[in-house]
């Protein structure tokens, strides 16, 4: 498990864009003996850069690897294609992607994970958040100083929670909004709470979300396999969760997939699963960007 590892500088609007035009540069740039190289290339300062290293790794744009000389960013099938499609990430499922891959890390992006699959209010306090992580850590084993876990909450706060309204079209290379705000997953409330958004059809691209479901559960997708509703809903990172998508419209979208072939849907009252196709669902995410 991980904490701070950001030092406190939350993903802002077009520091994916930064990460990719860096690795494309230099595979090593993340190398700490390349730090003040990497200073000049970017344009960011020394504790920026770390940040930046630890959100291409978090985020699953890139894989760390040591090499002779230092660490090398490994490209992900991700990264490739939005280098190759939305560098600029101006589709909303570039953005789900990222999401998606902090909710399910439970190793390096703890809190995330935590938010989205342990923590059971929709809405709460900072206290609440805190204290509720605070306690996830030590039962696991992690020992750390609650002033460090609210410097936590507030990195992660800032990554969905911009102060302005803004169009994700005209931010793309501002380093000042929250990169995933535009997705809309966290709000404050008229109590003046925190409060965990549900994602709606209009939300989600279909074939973002069916690659999402055939990728959470890769022993059944790869066999034809089936999986109930419920554990869509319910288990930890499923889209249930890390979407927060509710039950009628998560129903609505796999009827739209079984009409579209993806997938068979099983809708008879106390047996409500969905049964895999016969097809490639890794290929999902090269059709949804060649759209």
């Amino acid at each position: 498990m991980v904490i701070n590892k950001h030092g406190s500088f939350y993903l802002r609007s077009g520091w994916g864009t930064k990460i990719i035009q860096a690795v494309n540069e230099d595979e090593m740039i993340f190398t700490p003996a390349n730090e003040l190289q990497a200073v000049d290339n970017i344009g960011l300062g020394r504790v920026m850069i770390k940040a930046l290293r630890y959100w291409a790794d978090a985020t699953g744009l890139t894989s760390e690897q040591k090499v002779q000389g230092g660490i090398r960013e490994e490209k992900t099938d991700i990264y490739r294609l939005i280098d190759t499609h939305d560098r600029y990430f101006q589709k909303p499922g570039s953005l789900l992607l990222l999401h998606r891959n902090l909710a399910r890390n439970d190793e390096n992006a703890t809190a995330w994970y935590w938010a989205f699959n342990e923590f059971e209010k929709q809405a709460f306090t900072k206290e609440e958040f805190v204290d509720g992580l605070h306690s996830y850590l030590a039962v696991n084993g992690m020992a750390i100083k609650k002033a460090a876990v609210d410097k936590e909450f507030n990195c992660f706060k800032n990554t969905y929670l911009g102060e302005k309204k803004f169009d994700i079209k005209t931010v793309a290379d501002e380093d000042t909004y929250p990169m995933l705000a535009p997705l809309h997953l966290l709000r404050i409330n008229d109590e003046k709470k925190y409060e965990k958004c549900s994602l709606s059809k209009a939300d989600i691209p279909l074939l973002i979300l069916v690659y999402a479901i055939a990728m959470d559960n890769p022993e059944e997708s790869s066999n034809g396999g089936q999986i109930s509703i419920d554990k869509l809903m319910e288990d930890k990172k499923q889209v249930g969760k890390y979407f927060g998508i509710r039950y009628s419209k998560l129903i609505e979208m796999l009827m739209e997939a079984e009409n579209k072939q993806l997938l068979t849907l099983n809708n008879n009252f106390g047996n409500r699963h969905i049964e895999f196709a016969d097809i490639q669902y890794a290929q999902l995410l090269d059709e949804y960007y060649a759209e």
